[in-house]
């Protein structure tokens, strides 16, 4: 096994795979490291959003079962509905352990070198190269991508600076007869108010439900009810099979740097998911190009990278990252509030948060910031930048 490389990217996930396959395409030697076998398993809805799809620099719709052009909002406490249509696909409907590996398998097409049940059990610095002991053996390389989630071991080794703040979650993978399925069928469903803080989602698959709830209140302690009702309402209380998951989404970024010590933080692992909706492929796979761009226009320079990498960061990632923070806590923070907007402007609200997540805008486009709060819900609160 050859034990040193340009780069080794920690983690095969969306941040990973992207990186590597654009630094191999380009010729860095690039080795990927996973922990487990693979095609793994990823705890996820498993909806990836247009803006996500937008990014990908490959093309992955073979792995896609399912495309959802229609999402439906509902705020349970007010009996309100909302839904929203676009021509192309909301949500597209896959397995995380299918998406991911196609990213991968296109990486390893371009020259990516890929080690499975590879896992990194510590991270040693020196002046002009990284080594990772591993469970296969000892590697280096000049820099590291760490790509391995929300619990990511390669950023601890980086300082003391705070992790990123994590939120539970639950999903099940969840078999119900195909006349219930079919009655899911292209909907991506969201539905607020069976927890105060957090939602709950319906993602339908080819053959079974992906269900999920999530608390924006890092309590796991009401996950487990709030999911029991919400198999109730669906009328999926008697399902024919069920897998059970739990995991953790991180709804604020690391305090930061996000490169240090020869080291490119990415996706999870530094902390980047939408905090309104925790989705967090879509930022996972452009920090992950991100990183991969500086490394490969700075020619592997040190200086260079990080000083590349943290501009391309703060300068698109952290402004999305903080607008959308303010509609988190509008949704979230402020009960009677959300309660009005929902009442009175939800068809607006779910509109605008539809055309982010299918890449139309973003949050930055929209004019709001805490002192605006009531303001951004007038009849021309939602207006764009460019509109103004």
């Amino acid at each position: 096994m050859n034990s040193t490389y340009d780069v080794i990217v920690v983690g095969s996930g969306p941040a990973g795979a992207c990186a590597a396959w654009r630094l191999a395409k380009t010729g860095v030697s690039v080795a990927v490291l996973e922990k487990a076998a693979l095609p793994r398993y990823k705890t996820c809805g498993g909806g990836i959003v247009g803006r996500a799809v937008q990014a990908l620099p490959i093309d992955v719709r073979h792995v896609v079962e399912q495309g959802c052009h229609t999402a439906q909002l509902n705020f349970l406490p007010g009996r309100l509905s909302f839904t929203t249509h676009r021509p192309t696909s909301i949500v597209s409907m896959t397995m995380r352990s299918q998406f991911d590996f196609a990213i991968l398998s296109a990486a390893q097409e371009t020259g990516a070198i890929v080690h499975q049940r590879c896992a990194v059990e510590n991270v040693s610095f020196h002046d002009d190269f990284v080594t990772l002991s591993t469970s296969s053996g000892s590697m280096r390389a000049k820099f590291v991508v760490a790509a391995d989630g929300a619990l990511s071991t390669v950023a601890r080794t980086m300082g003391p600076a705070g992790g990123p703040v994590l939120i539970p979650a639950i999903e099940y993978e969840v078999t119900v007869p195909h006349d219930r399925l079919d009655k899911f069928h292209g909907i991506a469903r969201f539905d607020f108010g069976l927890l105060p803080q957090g939602y709950a989602w319906a993602f339908p698959k080819q053959h079974h439900l992906s269900i999920g709830v999530l608390s924006m209140t890092q309590r796991e302690s009401d996950l487990k009810r709030a999911m029991a009702q919400y198999l109730d309402l669906l009328g999926c209380g008697f399902f024919t099979q069920v897998e059970r998951h739990g995991f953790v989404i991180p709804i604020r970024p690391r305090r930061g740097p996000f490169i240090n010590k020869r080291i490119l933080l990415v996706g999870d692992a530094a902390g980047f998911a939408d905090p309104v909706t925790g989705e967090g492929i879509s930022f996972a796979i452009q920090s992950g190009l991100m990183a991969a761009e500086s490394l490969i226009d700075m020619q592997l320079d040190e200086e260079s990278v990080r000083n590349a990498y943290s501009r391309s960061v703060t300068g698109t990632i952290i402004p999305e990252l903080r607008r959308g923070r303010v509609l988190a806590r509008l949704l979230y923070d402020f009960p009677r509030i959300r309660s009005w907007a929902f009442a009175q402007h939800g068809q607006r609200l779910c509109e605008a948060v539809t055309d982010v997540m299918a890449g139309k805008r973003r949050y930055r486009d929209l004019r709001f910031t805490l002192r605006t709060l009531l303001r951004l819900l007038s009849p021309n609160g939602w207006r764009t930048s460019e509109e103004t």
